[in-house]
């Protein structure tokens, strides 16, 4: 029996897209892959603004190093093509810098600011509380050019003598440096699985004070962007110096860095920094959608409210025929006086949200509460797994889920195993009753092309992922379609085997895979854990817009990390996914009516 799912019911709404089309490209594999190509912007954004270059010039490099990582294709392939400027953001210039890339290894302006600023001193923006502009500084004024002379500064006190530098931050580099590994210290930004906990956390504490009327969290935290920098908060209060004092003296903070009647940045034991704004009430909406962001999406705003005789600023809008500005306390107020409808934080990139919120045309994107079931986890059978399957299902009707995909690694459930899993499963079901734990496996997609379960065995199960755990550099196209081929094969599980900030994912070609998605029925799933949220965001776009269903799934190895779906989702809604995109928001009897 073919497990395979019907293309129709997955058919949405079309949305408005800017640059998408044409970015879909056979990756060659001898061509620098996207997040190297991304990697060289972001340094060299880096060593300008460590150098004091203007924003804009930083801002630049640094939206099109975040664009380029979006790309779903080869960046190197569009601009040898010429056709990398055809994505908004990238322009001609960025297009001839990728092709230094590609001809010459490196870009070239990249070559000239390394030949200026030391290596380290890149490397000291990456510890708590040292910015670009501190990092210039401490370089500058005390010579320190290496991580091992910033360490000898800290403990030398000699970081203090430095205008608005501290004893607690000199602490606070020191602990840094003490419990990093190596290759942490240049590590990129934190993960959204560690930042968002943290900045949500800090948002309830703050809305518990009496002082607080609204909070939220703003910034790229807020948009649900895989990695973030600073974490934004935006405030409004009765007492806003009151509120504000509260914030410097909560238990988890290290180091103030800036205190004022209504702003202040304070530094975590986790090395994550936050900064909070309290802001007049009446224009809290335009506040908040400023500092959400995206950059290039307020940009684009602003220069079309322009061709409508408005100035916008994150104060208000200014009607530019009366100099009357206009306020909004909620961001919903901002977007329709501007003529849009409201866009959810995850949409605003400008990748085509703001025309299709003209039109009334975005859609209704999936939200946590869609899910009725994980069809990705794992228990105490594989030997990474930390909780029993009971105990992970228990779990499971807590968050009100209907059923759980147990999906332990083939690798763990050899020699009878599996079998034993089998009977404990069924016994579990006839316990937990209605609630349904599904007999499934993660099956290997091994280096040769074969699937590392035979298919006597992948025919006993509910449920069966096929993924990517090796060899990646090894025909991983091929070897994806080839499992989708397979029978028994529902879903492939985390398609580029990509481990954010340490392993780029896996040069596989994503048109071939939709179109053989498409062609098998195969689920894509979206895995939520935080340093894979793969597929990434455009990928599952482009797949979503194909209609091939996908599966947000978390991927838990302990019952914690069944909140991962919360950043899958919010991965998923960045794709512009709707209930009607995602399997699992179906119940198990729809689900195993489709796969007949």
């Amino acid at each position: 029996m073919r497990s395979r799912f019907s293309r129709s019911l997955y058919v949405g709404r079309q949305t408005v897209t800017r640059g998408m089309a044409p970015i879909i490209a056979c990756v060659a594999k001898t061509l620098p892959r996207n997040q190297e190509v991304a990697a060289q912007f972001e340094l060299l954004a880096d060593l300008l603004e460590i150098e004091g270059y203007d924003a804009f010039r930083v801002l630049a490099y640094r939206r099109a190093a975040a664009l380029i990582r979006d790309t779903a294709g080869s960046i190197a392939q569009l601009a040898l093509d010429g056709k990398a400027k055809q994505l908004q953001g990238i322009g001609k210039t960025i297009e001839g810098k990728i092709v230094e890339i590609v001809d010459d290894g490196e870009v070239h302006a990249l070559t000239k600011h390394k030949g200026i600023v030391p290596p380290d001193v890149v490397a000291f923006t990456r510890l708590p509380g040292l910015g670009p502009k501190t990092a210039r500084k401490i370089w500058k004024d005390l010579g320190v050019t290496t991580v091992q002379e910033l360490r000898k500064a800290a403990e030398a006190q000699r970081l203090r003598t430095l205008s608005g530098l501290g004893a607690k931050l000199e602490e606070s580099v020191l602990k840094a440096l003490d419990e990093a590994k190596p290759e942490a210290v240049v590590s990129d930004r934190p993960l959204l699985g560690t930042a968002l906990p943290a900045v949500l956390d800090a948002v309830e504490t703050l809305r518990a004070h009496p002082a607080a009327v609204k909070v939220s969290e703003a910034g790229s935290a807020r948009r649900r962007r895989e990695t973030v920098r600073d974490l934004d908060i935006i405030a409004t209060a009765t007492d806003a110096e009151t509120l504000i004092a509260h914030f410097v003296e909560l238990p988890w903070v290290v180091d103030v860095a800036a205190k004022g009647g209504t702003k202040a940045t304070v530094l975590s034991a986790q090395g994550l920094r936050f900064d909070l704004r309290v802001v007049p009430p009446e224009c809290y909406g335009n506040l908040l959608q400023h500092f959400t962001g995206s950059k290039h999406h307020n940009v684009a705003m602003r220069e079309e409210a322009v061709r409508h005789g408005f100035s916008v600023s994150e104060y208000g809008v200014k009607i530019v025929e009366t100099g009357e500005v206009v306020t909004h306390a909620e961001e919903a107020e901002l977007y329709e006086f501007l003529g849009y409808q409201f866009i959810p934080p995850e949409l605003r990139e400008n990748l085509g949200e703001l025309e299709a919120a003209r039109l009334g045309a975005l859609p209704e994107l999936v939200e946590l509460r869609d899910l009725k079931g994980d069809l990705h986890a794992h228990t105490t059978w594989s030997a990474d797994g930390k909780n029993t399957a009971e105990e992970m299902a228990l779990a499971c009707k807590q968050r009100g889920y209907r059923y759980l995909a147990v999906t332990d690694h083939s690798h763990y459930l050899r020699e009878g195993r599996m079998e034993a899993q089998d009977r404990e499963l069924a016994a579990l079901n006839e316990k937990l009753a209605p609630f349904r734990l599904l007999k499934g496996v993660e099956a290997n997609i091994k280096a040769d092309g074969t699937i590392d379960v035979p298919d006597e065995t992948l025919a006993t199960r509910e449920w069966v992922i096929a993924s990517l755990h090796t060899s990646f550099d090894k025909n991983p196209t091929e070897r994806v379609l080839g499992a989708m081929e397979n029978p028994h094969v529902d879903c492939i599980g985390h398609l580029t085997g990509r481990k954010i900030g340490k392993r780029p994912g896996a040069a596989v070609d994503v048109e071939r895979v939709i179109e053989k998605a498409l062609e098998t029925g195969t689920v894509l799933e979206i895995d939520s854990q935080p340093d894979r949220l793969d597929m990434p965001d455009a990928v599952a776009r482009l797949a979503g817009e194909a209609s091939v269903p996908i599966a947000v799934t978390s991927d838990a190895h302990r019952i914690s990390a069944l909140d991962y779906v919360g950043i899958g989702i919010g991965q998923a809604r960045r794709a512009w996914l709707t209930k009607a995109h995602v399997v699992n928001t179906r119940t198990w009897p729809q689900i195993a009516k489709l796969r007949r």
